[in-house]
Order: structure tokens, then C-alpha cells, then sequence
């Protein structure tokens, strides 16, 4: 798989901090943005056995691939043995947001190098997921030994206590490495497989537009679609939305069908200039009634021309009725009792 500017899919995940100083850790929830999950331990043993009991290590990547053969026959990715098209697999990718557990997944542990029972390069060998990243707090002495500690792949990031604005850097680098953790597992099946992929996950203005979207309307998980084609958005209450996105491709085939159907001239000419995209909801007979079951297109201007427009119908989750479980409610979980586990 290529490098992508967005991830198929995301929503948070925890973040460990360990720190034998209670003081530290203490004063540490006051600098962290109020909207991150996160756990505190003041003890090395009892932090890595949270971390390494009951987090797979696989980063879950195998089921959200399809093989598909000659016979257009989805097996798993350990049963083939030949080469074959490999798809991402959106059916097993909307599952994900079904889960009620999704936000425990642990994506980032951040731990001082000072502490008495084992450092912090010690306690980041000891973590057994190599999916999850790791942030090492540092003072000046321990530089060099973060340095090659960074260059081994023990660690991901290195942040220094006495820099200019730390509080900042180090809630800047958890949002990234939440996303590289989901990216990274995807890209290991690209170690074997080359992985078929919508390009626009890949356009850096595409990922800008759903930067923006998520700043507007506070959403904090995304769901890639396929038919048609963009995201299943959903914000911290669990209210969902559909983006729709048509690229190139995805505006020719609409045509092409549009004509098959003998839509009229005006219909073909909003599709040909971006200015529609239909519900996601829409039927075989959109084109017969395509002015009812169109919405008002926004222009992106990216490595291509995308149309794109917001929905409140999302019909892929017709039939499960969408997620129970919402990440505010998570985090009033931590809150109140997720402290109990330390």
C-alpha cells in the first residue's frame, strides 16, 4: 500500500502516560487537550501488563483486506498463495465503528526515562505490540540515549522537558502518532500485497477538506465508502453523517449510467461540471428524478476536480443502526472510574 495523507479509517484511541512522579502526572492532565482518552500509571509493572494483556498484535489489519481471485472470490489474506487484486474491504471497515471497545485500543504510550524500577527505553522493549507508538520524555543527560534509542525503532518520537512550548509539541505528536498507528497497520499489508486504494486517499487536499469538516462539525471518526464513493463522519455524540465524494472516475461512471438511462441534458451537464452528487440514498431511478435526488456540490480542487457534499442519510448503516457506543461518552467513562484501573 501506498503512503496515504488519510487513514481508511479512524477514530481515537487511549493514550498510556507513565511517570513515577505523581506530581508530574498530576500536573499533566491540566496540559493535555481535554479531549484526549488517555490512562495514568505511576508503576512500570502495572502499566505494561495493562498494555500487553488483551491488546491484539496484529493491529487487527488482516480482516479489512479482500483477496479477490479470478472467480471475484474473497478469501483471507493467509489463505493466498498466489498473486491476486487486494481490496480494502469497507463492510469490515464500518464493523469497526460497531465495536463498543473501539477507543480502548491503546495507539500511543508516552513514558519518562527516569524512573526507578526500569527506564523508559527498557519499559518501551518490554511493550510486546510493535503497532503501538512510543514518546520518550527526556532530560539532557538522557539525549544521546534517545537519539539512538529513536535511530534502533525503539521509540518513535523523543520529546525534551525544557524545551520552548513542551505541552504543545507533545500534544501535537500524540494526534499524529494516533494516526500513524492506524496507518502503519494498514501499511504492513503492503509488505506482501500491492493493496488497491482510492486515490483521493492519498491528495493532500482532500485530507485538508476533512481537517476542515471535522474542525466545523466536530467530528472525530472517519469510515471510508465505496459505493458511492467518500466517508461515514461521525462526531463525539455519535451523530453520523455521509460525505459523498466524486472524483474523475467516479463522475464518468455516473454519466455513463446517466446516459444509459436517458437522463436529461441538464443532468448530465451538472454531473460533467461538479456541480451535483447524488444521495448516497438514491435508487436505479435517480436519473428520472435526479433534480429531488441530487444536493448542491462544493468544488475541491486537488490533484483532481472532486464534487462533494454532506448527508444526514447514511444508508450503508440502515440495517445495524450505527454505533451505541460514542467517544464522549468514553471519555466521561475515564472520568469516573478508568482511573480504578491503574
Amino acid at each position: 500500500m501506498t503512503a496515504t495523507e488519510l487513514v481508511p479509517y479512524f477514530h481515537p484511541t487511549q493514550i498510556v502516560l507513565v511517570d513515577d512522579d505523581i506530581d508530574f502526572l498530576g500536573n499533566l492532565t491540566l496540559q493535555l487537550e481535554a479531549d484526549l482518552a488517555y490512562l495514568l500509571f505511576d508503576s512500570t509493572a502495572k502499566a505494561l501488563t495493562y498494555i500487553n494483556d488483551g491488546q491484539p498484535q496484529d493491529g487487527s489489519r488482516q480482516r479489512f483486506f479482500r483477496i479477490v481471485g479470478s472467480e471475484l472470490r474473497s478469501i483471507s489474506v493467509a489463505e493466498a498463495d498466489a498473486p491476486a487484486r487486494v481490496t480494502l474491504d469497507t463492510d469490515a471497515i464500518h464493523r469497526e465503528m460497531l465495536f463498543t471497545n473501539r477507543f480502548s485500543r491503546i495507539s500511543v504510550v508516552m513514558v519518562d526515562y527516569a524512573m526507578p524500577q526500569m527506564n523508559g527505553l527498557e519499559f518501551c522493549e518490554r511493550i510486546d505490540n510493535p503497532y503501538i507508538k512510543k514518546i520518550l520524555f527526556t532530560g539532557v543527560a538522557t539525549e544521546a540515549d534517545a537519539v539512538d534509542a529513536f535511530n534502533r525503532g525503539v521509540i518513535d518520537r523523543y520529546i525534551r522537558k525544557s524545551e520552548h512550548q513542551v505541552y504543545e509539541h507533545l500534544n501535537r505528536t500524540i494526534r499524529e502518532l494516533q494516526h500513524a498507528h492506524i496507518r502503519d497497520t494498514f501499511a504492513a499489508a503492503g509488505e506482501v500485497f500491492e493493496v488497491e486504494s482510492p486515490s483521493f486517499l492519498e491528495d493532500p487536499a482532500v485530507a485538508s477538506l476533512m481537517a476542515t469538516l471535522a474542525a466545523g462539525h466536530g467530528f472525530v471518526e472517519h469510515y471510508l465508502c465505496a459505493n458511492p464513493p467518500g466517508f461515514i463522519l461521525i462526531d463525539g455524540d455519535g451523530r453520523m453523517r455521509r460525505l459523498v465524494l466524486y472524483d474523475g472516475a467516479e463522475r464518468a461512471q455516473q454519466m455513463n449510467a446517466a446516459r444509459r438511462a436517458g437522463a436529461p441534458a441538464a443532468c448530465l451537464e451538472a454531473l460533467a461540471e461538479g456541480r451535483v452528487v447524488f444521495d448516497p440514498a438514491a435508487g436505479e431511478d435517480r436519473f428520472e428524478r435526479w433534480a429531488r435526488d441530487t444536493s448542491a456540490a462544493e468544488r475541491l480542487e486537488g490533484r483532481e476536480l472532486y464534487a462533494w457534499s454532506l448527508f444526514h442519510h447514511v444508508p450503508e448503516l440502515d440495517a445495524s443502526g450505527g454505533p451505541t457506543a460514542t467517544y464522549n461518552r468514553y471519555l466521561e467513562w475515564l472520568d469516573t472510574v478508568g482511573y480504578a484501573l491503574m
